[in-house]
């Protein structure tokens, strides 16, 4: 399967691809560089635009393991993610690839750029960010979108994904800018706190959910801005 992507400079050795429903993220440092995620369809596309923008070695890392985000994968060595997503990946139809461990903690090097490991589960066990304390970004995966955020099926968690905001909170005088695998691909710190809210309010029962968008399993909540697609 091949699909066309679009490749967007966001400035800081940071670069956009984007398959039109969802994105990725390539990040380069002077040594090596970092692809956050790597879209839907995969093809032979996928590492071209890659290689347009460096000639550097490569590591795939995985924000979470939705089929959504690891679509060209077989064209890069061993993913990194966190072990708490070890289940959920094999589960994905990926039983006995070969990973790495990234934890929470962790500061990936690229050279001139350093990536601290946050873990922040709930939309899957072991879903990540990637805070880039010098750059201000934040590398959210689909935690923060000003889409909708999937939180109905197997590995999500309500409660879950509630506390992990509230530490993106305690840490947003670190960033100014998120990065989210779907939607707009820049966001304000504000959208953190209206996740957070979002979802204590729906866990608290205080939204009235509507129809979702297309044909799922779910209702939509909505509050500021903020759609959690849930049971």
């Amino acid at each position: 399967m091949t699909a066309s992507y679009t490749v967007t400079d966001l400035g800081g050795q940071v670069w956009a691809i984007d398959e039109g429903m969802v994105q990725c993220y390539l990040i380069v440092g002077s040594a090596t560089a970092l692809l956050v995620d790597c879209c839907l369809s995969g093809g032979e596309e996928f590492p071209a635009a890659v290689a347009a923008v460096t000639g550097l070695p490569v590591q795939l890392l995985f924000s979470h393991t939705d089929p959504d985000h690891t679509g060209a994968q077989e064209y890069f060595g061993p993913p990194l993610l966190h072990p708490a997503e070890y289940d959920y990946y094999a589960a994905k139809g990926n039983a006995g690839r070969s990973v790495r461990p990234a934890w929470e903690g962790d500061v990936l090097d690229l050279g001139g750029i350093q990536l601290e490991v946050v873990l922040i589960p709930g939309h899957t066990p072991g879903s990540i960010a990637l805070l880039d304390r010098a750059g201000r970004r934040l590398f959210a995966g689909d935690t923060l979108s000003d889409r909708s955020v999937f939180m109905f099926g197997p590995g999500r968690n309500l409660p879950a994904y509630i506390e992990p905001l509230r530490r993106l909170e305690e840490l947003a005088p670190a960033f100014d800018t998120v990065h989210a695998g779907h939607g707009s691909f820049t966001l304000g710190t504000e959208w953190v706190a209206r996740h957070r809210r979002a979802a204590e309010l729906l866990a608290a029962g205080e939204l009235v959910g509507t129809d979702p968008p297309r044909n799922l399993p779910c209702r939509r909540y909505s509050h500021d801005g903020v759609n959690l697609l849930y049971p």
